[in-house]
């Protein structure tokens, strides 16, 4: 029997991340060279959680994306050019090139819905969460700290807890909206404070780390599935890449570049920034550490 080392499996899951954000890199030249005629919101900087997600979903789960969701596609096994198809609205695409990017789905890798629409996916997964309640399984929405700001969040969270559904909302906070933080646009929102009030579980998970992710949502998962009973996972996520925007008076202003398709030329030697928990980073450094 081959016994995997911990290390083996680390550096094979930093190589998934890397291999993804190099994807993503490449698709995104092609963004600012003008290749699309639909928009493409990236996720650089968010490939960890759908790398570690995607490692514990069970045959039976159901995974409900947004329209930010190239990582996730990567992560269940699409390649580079059957994106690029996709994108470029190509027969040999993922989907037949019949939903480009912002409602590309993957039912045959267990993405059986995806929305353009912010939220709208959180409302959807309310009966495919009853239906996993029936045949086994659990239901994964993902969204954003944007769209928890939208009536529906609260709704589907509220419904969920009633009827005691095995629903995952993940919310990936990368604290952008489009070009607004979360500073700029609203009061914070306390989400372990706001799942209490509604009787749901609550993880928090950040600082990108690959082994911790596995193991925390291996164990959510078995509890969502075992209690039948729905939970919030926050995820903080750094969106890497961006560029500095001259605003009036003089001033200058951040805009997160992965916000969208958008045609400004970025600062590149930000994409691959050395966050100290950067996963590609943290395991080279293991590794010339012999750790």
């Amino acid at each position: 029997m081959n016994i995997i080392s911990p290390m083996s499996q680390r550096l094979e899951i930093a190589k998934e991340i890397q291999k993804s954000r190099t994807i993503q890199i490449e698709i995104n030249n092609m963004i600012i060279a003008g290749k699309f005629q639909i928009p493409i919101h990236l996720g650089i900087g968010h490939e960890t959680i759908a790398t570690s997600l995607v490692k514990i979903l069970d045959s039976k789960d159901k995974l409900l994306l947004t329209h930010r969701n190239i990582h996730y596609h990567l992560a269940l096994g699409a390649s580079k050019k059957e994106l690029i198809d996709e994108y470029l609205l190509k027969e040999s695409g993922l989907a037949g090139g019949r939903l480009g990017s912002m409602n590309l789905m993957n039912p045959k890798a267990g993405n059986i819905y995806t929305s353009n629409i912010l939220g709208n996916n959180l409302a959807v997964s309310l009966g495919v969460g009853m239906a996993s309640k029936i045949r086994g399984g659990v239901t994964w929405a993902i969204t954003g700290d944007g769209a928890i700001e939208e009536g529906i969040f609260y709704e589907s969270v509220l419904f969920a807890s009633s009827v005691g559904l095995p629903v995952v909302f993940l919310v990936e906070n990368n604290e952008w909206s489009l070009g607004t933080s979360i500073a700029e646009r609203r009061t914070e929102i306390d989400l372990k404070t706001f799942a209490k009030s509604m009787s749901v579980d609550y993880l928090y998970l950040c600082e990108n780390d690959p082994d911790n992710y596995v193991s925390e949502l291996e164990i959510a998962r078995t509890n969502v599935a075992r209690l039948g009973r729905p939970l919030i996972i926050e995820v903080v996520v750094n969106s890497l890449g961006g560029f500095y925007k001259e605003e009036e008076m003089g001033n200058k202003r951040y805009i997160n570049y992965h916000a969208g398709a958008i045609r400004v030329e970025p600062d590149f030697d930000n994409v691959f920034e050395r966050n100290s928990s950067d996963p590609m980073f943290v395991v080279l450094d293991d590794l010339k550490l012999g750790t």
